[in-house]
């Protein structure tokens, strides 16, 4: 079977790796995954000519919301986020995804990170950043607040938010005291010539800081937050979205908890 990743920019992504250590530890065989550099206008000609070479593909920026038009169905978490990371092809149909939402979930959990009630800022306000807002809400958040640079997309996700129901969602300014959770959704970090100035927050040493970024143990984020005890990245996110990707397409479920902390060390050992 062979699958992939589409993206732009892709060139960062851990995902042909991660899913080879997959396919190893859940003694997958004949399993292959590359990524896809796509040109912003070359979506269409991808489904057009590309697609059927494959048995199912996963999505990412900027792309996510982008594929919807191509599917047959979409599951109802994609429905609610309007973005898919994962198409499968079932019973000649193109079927849409998201494990984005499953992976993050499984992040809180695997770390004990408790969400209900606490006070949480999100940084940035795209795909990833609503499906975080998503999992904070069901998981009973008391307070998000939103930062971005531009503030009318950080008002898209302050309404996404209105419409599941919550409305004790604002958009950041300096007067807002430390938060109980501060997660950075952003690309911020990916490469060296990145700043930190956006990650300007007020937090203090009881804060839990998450960065979505997994390519690198100590992000520019978590390293601007020494003092903070609780400091994770996105790999468990990454590690488990890349999962539950493979239970869809192989239509088979597996447990990897046994040996999570092995395929931690393996994508740990592996330079960017």
């Amino acid at each position: 079977m062979k699958f992939a990743v589409i993206g732009n920019p892709i060139d960062k992504s851990l995902s042909p790796q991660l899913h080879e250590i997959l396919y190893e530890k859940l003694n997958i065989l004949n399993c292959s995954f590359k990524k896809i550099h796509l040109e912003n206008d070359k979506l269409d000609n991808f489904f057009k000519n590309d697609f059927d070479l494959f048995d199912g593909i996963n999505v990412t920026i900027p792309f996510k919301s982008k594929v919807v038009k191509f599917l047959n169905s979409i599951d109802n978490e994609a429905k609610i986020l309007g973005n898919v990371n994962c198409i499968s092809k079932s019973n000649n149909m193109i079927c849409g995804f998201n494990t984005d939402k499953y992976g993050f979930d499984m992040l809180l959990n695997k770390n004990e990170i408790v969400v209900e009630g606490s006070s949480c800022i999100v940084l940035g306000a795209g795909s990833s950043s609503k499906t975080v807002v998503k999992c904070l809400i069901d998981q009973g958040v008391g307070r998000i607040i939103i930062k971005n640079r531009s503030l009318d997309n950080a008002r898209d996700i302050k309404n996404f938010a209105y419409s599941l129901g919550f409305k004790n969602i604002e958009l950041f300014n300096l007067n807002f005291p430390s938060f109980d959770i501060a997660i950075n959704t952003t690309p911020i970090g990916m490469y060296k010539e990145d700043k930190d100035n956006f990650f300007h927050i007020p937090v203090d040493k009881n804060t839990t800081i998450i960065d979505l970024i997994y390519t690198s143990k100590e992000t520019l984020f978590l390293r601007k937050f020494d003092q903070c005890s609780q400091k994770v990245n996105g790999l468990d996110m990454f590690i488990y979205q890349a999962l539950k990707s493979i239970e869809i397409w192989r239509e088979t479920n597996y447990n990897l908890d046994s040996q999570i902390e092995s395929v931690r060390k393996q994508l740990e050992n592996i330079k960017c």
